[in-house]
């Protein structure tokens, strides 16, 4: 028998790791040799499969429950899985075509996107979904416009030095003079320009305070813009779908289940966790776990590769949501170890990219 060159082994071995990680992500049960040879898609004899997979547990991809005859991957073996892949698996037209609508319905609230995104990746993957987007304390203010709209309401467009802009609609108890709306963002643009926004929402109220007289409304309308700002400097956490990860059969042991709902009422914890993966999803940063695609970005996480201990039987799959020149914030989903990488990985780029195009529109509104 003619001894298989390195490379080819290596194939062997990556064809076989992938039928044991596929078959084990469709059923959920440990997967033998007999199995992976019966599938037909390798070529291989159940005696040539034993051997490899063998090999794998050796290096660590697999291993064996208890004592049972059949393997099911390592946080190792999924890496070295999502590591091999070329190319993302495409979504199906129809799964494109619902983002695509969902975007389009909720562009003019940037809140409902962040909220739908969130809904939106955990009704696809059926696993949790989430959005974060970033504190905007220390961005510099630039530039405040206020235009008046139909029924007593004023459109205000806040601008930073960083390019950030913020579109919020104010709802005073009576209509104020389009001169008056003027001479107000005049006031705040020469008192704030270049202060930071954490400055603007705390001394805000006093440096208007002048204005009083010659401007009856300015204490009610600096408060709902004072509002405003803050709603901006807060990290805002979209998750949706908690449920889907207590229902899964990978996550049965009541010590998990706890430390899980912990993580998940514990909103700080949690946007610690985000926080990071919106740091190491930077454009300048390709560690472990990268997967690139068009300038873009997919970062996987695998077990015990998340630091931590509630997300360390789960995986995360995460990307950036950016406009041209920053990151703005992370989306992504958590779910079993045993997931469709291809697919999830191909959701949230997809999704991502989408967010990224919507957020461009929203800010020429």
């Amino acid at each position: 028998m003619r001894a298989l060159q390195h490379d080819e082994q290596e194939h062997r071995k990556r064809k076989v790791l992938q039928s044991v990680i596929h078959e084990y992500v469709r059923t959920g049960k440990p997967v033998g040799s007999q199995v992976v040879a019966a599938s037909g898609r390798l070529g291989l004899s159940p005696a040539t499969v034993r051997n490899i997979l063998s090999e794998l547990e050796k290096d660590e991809l697999i291993t064996h429950p208890h004592t049972s005859a059949g393997r099911v991957p390592t946080d190792k073996g999924y890496r070295s899985y999502v590591d091999s892949m070329i190319e993302l698996q495409r979504l199906a037209v129809q799964e494109e075509q619902k983002i695509r609508r969902e975007y389009e319905s909720r562009m003019k609230e940037i809140e409902g996107l962040m909220s739908q995104t969130s809904k939106m990746l955990s009704t696809l993957s059926h696993y949790t979904g989430f959005v974060m987007s970033p504190k905007f304390e220390k961005n510099k203010f630039a530039h405040l416009e206020l235009v008046p709209l139909s029924d007593r309401r004023i459109l205000a467009a806040m601008v930073t030095e960083s390019g950030l802009t913020k579109h919020f609609v104010l709802r005073p108890q009576e209509e104020i003079p389009r001169e008056h709306l003027r001479g107000i963002a005049r006031i705040m643009n020469q008192t704030f320009s270049g202060e930071t926004l954490e400055t603007v929402q705390l001394q805000m109220t006093d440096h208007l305070e002048q204005a009083r007289e010659q401007y009856r409304h300015v204490m009610s309308l600096a408060q709902e813009i004072g509002d405003e700002i803050s709603r901006l400097t807060a990290k805002e956490l979209y998750v949706e779908g908690t449920s889907n990860i207590l229902a899964l059969p990978d996550f049965t042991k009541s010590e998990d289940i706890q430390d899980f709902f912990k993580l998940m009422e514990e909103k700080e914890m949690l946007a610690k966790v985000f926080e990071r993966e919106l740091l190491d999803n930077a454009p300048e940063s390709f560690s472990n776990g990268a997967h690139l695609k068009a300038g873009k970005r997919v970062n996987v996480r695998i077990g015990s590769e998340n630091s931590v201990k509630a997300l360390q039987n789960l995986s995360l799959v995460s990307s950036t949501y950016q406009l041209p020149d920053r990151t703005v914030g992370v989306l992504g989903i958590l779910g079993p170890k045993r997931m469709e990488y291809s697919k999830m990985m191909s959701l949230v780029n997809y999704v991502s990219q989408t967010m990224n195009k919507f957020l461009k529109e929203f800010e020429k509104i």
